[in-house]
């Protein structure tokens, strides 16, 4: 044992050498590292630090006060820790994890900040410059991340006067071809124009779409690609409110599964509450002598993108305080690449509905009454009598059902001649006595 007392020394100093040696080739090597990043930045594009540290083994760094600024946006970091660096020129920058602090993300038209971002297994785009003899660098859309995690987020958008914030949002699984997690929770966007908004989400998951197709295909085309992916998604807590409460939805969960052409959706939203926007502004609510709506609605329904088709087999609201609906129909001229414009181009090719009432039908015929400035029982009894007495069977069906709406419920069946447009149901419902418009529309009412 003495004799190894002398080699002690001679050990410490080793150990004292190759710490210090190991410590300035990761030192050179991370400058190395830096100087390469900062000549792949491009013009008008600069990356600045306080301080620059390597990590065990050359293998990761630790920056503070960080800047980075291109001509589009500047991002500033109090703190960044980078580990699992490899890769290539080829495959590109391979970042085991990278973690920062305090961020903030300035453009022209926003500024985003964030407590922390930490990502996990994340894939960089090779950045090298195109040349003849090499290929196309990847573009943002071919970033690769395996788990990445956003805490505090906060995005203001002076111009639009809107405010975002998010609690925690974690993705998953972000790369071409891949089925995506997204988990969003505590969602909040405040719109500060007059009358102010506000959109609140308590939780939010999607799993399934590949967002980084979704992002390639925005970028080359302006269009969301139709992705074949099985997809599910589910809110909890949605509401919507102005000056006062305007639409509340305790849990939303749709599930998707597409082929090439067809898109078979399943849409459950439970305990949907819509408000009405006052007198000031009234709403179908209003006429109908409601205040609010309070229900359930069911969706299945079958697309067909080559021919614009879509079949609701069935479409329920269960509405506790009015009465439940059910709906089977054919709809065509679906613009899929621009549902805004749906009421504008939908037709119904056939439909068939089933109304069993609580309160919607006598609330409806009190609104004619008082339209008319007429006493609501005097006017009821003599809708009766005129429908008792009509030659169409589909108006005294009616009548059973104004009768006594809780013992009848009403069927209506639609099988027109020719599709019609969608906003031309109520009109065509309102003149359902009518046997010009009835007849083309194959319009149909009975009472079982």
């Amino acid at each position: 044992m003495k004799k190894l007392y002398p080699a002690i020394p001679l050990l410490i100093l080793v150990l004292l050498v190759g710490s210090w040696g190991v410590h300035h080739f990761a030192q050179r090597r991370l400058e190395a590292g830096i100087a390469d990043f900062r000549a792949s930045l491009g013009p008008g594009a600069t990356f600045s630090y306080a301080t620059a540290r390597p990590r065990t083994l050359a293998r990761g760094a630790h920056f503070t006060a960080v800047t980075y600024h291109n001509p589009a946006m500047t991002l500033v970091a109090a703190d960044v820790r980078l580990g699992g660096l490899t890769g290539n020129n080829v495959q590109g920058e391979k970042i085991g994890s990278i973690v920062l602090r305090d961020v903030k993300v300035m453009t022209q038209d926003s500024t985003i900040s964030l407590d922390q971002v930490a990502l996990g297994n994340l894939v960089m785009p090779n950045t090298a410059r195109v040349t003849a003899e090499t290929a196309r660098p990847l573009g943002f859309d071919s970033l690769v991340l395996d788990t990445g995690t956003f805490t505090n987020l906060h995005l203001a958008i002076p111009a639009s006067q809107t405010d975002v914030t998010i609690g925690r949002m974690t993705i998953g699984q972000y790369g071409l071809g891949r089925s995506s997690h997204l988990d969003l929770e505590k969602l909040a966007t405040q719109i500060n124009l007059t009358p102010t908004r506000r959109i609140a989400v308590e939780h939010i998951q999607l799993d399934g779409p590949d967002f980084a197709s979704e992002v390639a295909s925005l970028i080359q085309s302006g269009h969301l690609v139709h992705e074949r992916h099985p997809q599910t998604m589910d809110l909890k807590k949605v509401e919507i409110a102005s000056t006062h409460p305007m639409l509340q939805i305790d849990h939303v969960t749709t599930s998707r599964f597409s082929t090439e052409t067809e898109d078979k959706m399943d849409t459950n939203l439970t305990n949907l509450t819509l408000w009405s926007t006052g007198t000031d502004n009234p709403s179908i609510l209003n006429a109908f002598g409601y205040d609010h709506f309070t229900g359930n609605i069911h969706v299945n329904s079958t697309s067909d993108r080559s021919a614009g088709h879509v079949h609701l087999e069935p479409l329920t609201v269960e509405a506790p305080e009015m009465g439940n609906l059910s709906v089977v129909a054919e709809l065509d001229q679906i613009p899929f690449d621009d549902m805004a414009i749906i009421p504008e181009t939908a037709r119904i090719v056939s439909a068939a509905m089933t109304w069993e009432d609580r309160s919607l039908a006598s609330h409806i015929v009190a609104g004619l009454a008082r339209s008319r400035n007429t006493d609501v029982e005097t006017y009821r009894q003599g809708l009766l009598a005129m429908l008792a007495t009509s030659d169409d069977a589909s108006m005294r069906a009616m009548g059973r059902f104004l009768q006594s709406p809780q013992d009848h419920p009403l069927q209506i069946a639609l099988r027109p001649m020719k599709p019609v447009n969608l906003m031309m149901l109520g009109v065509a419902l309102s003149m359902a006595g009518d046997p010009s418009v009835a007849a083309p529309l194959g319009l149909t009412i009975s009472t079982p």
